[in-house]
């Protein structure tokens, strides 16, 4: 029997139970649960089993949760924060004049259509996680990810990029209609279209989604135990490519898209100064001061840098003079570069 969920009328959460200080994005919230989608390779159908996948709060509940969080920064853990247009438009103007900066996920489609992801720039969105996952159509039809299909990756960016929101590209390798340049060639379009970070995947068929289902009924799991399991593991037969070229090309995919050279030709491929540099700091900052992250984890001192975030996240908005950006994310940096030599 299909079952009725809701998170309408939920109590406030108990955030003074929270240590905020051990926290570099203590603002963490969640105004809706699921996704509209179902892509086959996604947990979120197994995770919610029968019944209704995807849901939202009450906008007047939702805005009352932002009001309660001090601070500029909010970071929506949501799988979709545009998946319900009107949810999200109503939320989005209701968060108008607040001040926020905030970070969330929202799928290509919902970037190219209408004008509900200006709406969230103009509440604040500054960074956005993005499943763009494949540019092969066949892929994209044998995963059941339809909503990506004719959809034009280029002219989603170059959106975003306007909007001064940054984004966080996912992408998955071992479909089976991947070859061995496919590292390459996403690699190099993540570069050239200036994505500031990405996160790339090794497909997984984790138990309970469709695609789990489909390859154990053609005989195509080779592993089930998932104590040994990590983010490199090859646990089904692959088609294309072999296990060991599917790693090899995911660790070369990290490596060369981080790389100084890339970051430095990502970051100028924006068309103005205050992208560029913010795009440089979060890139190369995320990704290459991890010892500075790791003495910050280690003495409890990560929510310091939050003042750092909500200064990039502010500055790729379009809002003040470029000479006041410039001194500001100038200033940023050498706070960074200082920090880190600790």
């Amino acid at each position: 029997m299909a079952r009725w969920r809701s998170i309408e009328d939920m109590p406030p959460v108990r955030r003074d139970l929270i240590k905020r200080e051990k926290y570099f994005v203590p603002n963490s919230l969640v105004v809706s649960r699921g996704c509209p989608h179902h892509c086959d390779f996604c947990y979120k159908d197994a995770f919610y089993g029968e019944g209704k996948s995807f849901y939202t709060q009450r906008v007047d509940e939702a805005l009352a949760e932002i009001d309660r969080l001090p601070g500029r920064h909010l970071y929506f853990l949501d799988d979709h924060l545009l998946g319900n247009p009107r949810f999200a438009a109503e939320l989005f103007e209701g968060m108008r004049g607040m001040g926020r900066v905030f970070q969330s996920a929202a799928t290509v489609a919902s970037v190219l259509k209408g004008d509900l992801i200006e709406k969230a720039a103009e509440a604040g969105l500054r960074s956005v996680f993005l499943g763009f996952e494949t540019f092969s159509p066949e892929n994209l039809r044998s995963s059941n990810k339809l909503q990506n299909l004719s959809k034009d990756y280029v002219a989603a960016v170059e959106r975003l990029h306007s909007l001064g929101i940054m984004i966080n590209g996912s992408f998955v390798f071992g479909l089976d209609h991947d070859d061995k340049d496919v590292f390459r060639r996403t690699v190099d379009w993540g570069i050239e279209h200036s994505i500031t970070t990405a996160t790339f995947h090794i497909l997984t068929p984790y138990p309970g989604t469709r695609l789990f289902q489909q390859m154990e009924r053609d005989g195509r799991i080779t592993s089930y135990d998932w104590s040994k399991y990590d983010t490199r593991t090859v646990v089904y037969k692959t088609i294309g490519l072999s296990p060991e070229e599917l790693k090899q090309g995911y660790d070369w995919a990290y490596k060369e898209f981080y790389s100084w050279s890339n970051i430095f030709r990502a970051s100028f491929g924006h068309d103005n100064l205050k992208q560029q540099l913010a795009h440089l700091l979060y890139m190369g900052g995320w990704k290459k001061f991890e010892p500075f992250w790791n003495f910050m984890i280690r003495y409890g001192n990560l929510n310091r840098m939050l003042p750092v975030l909500e200064t990039l996240l502010s500055n790729t908005k379009n809002r003040k003079s470029a000479s006041h950006s410039e001194s500001s994310l100038t200033t940023t940096m050498k706070s960074m570069i200082g920090k880190a030599a600790l």
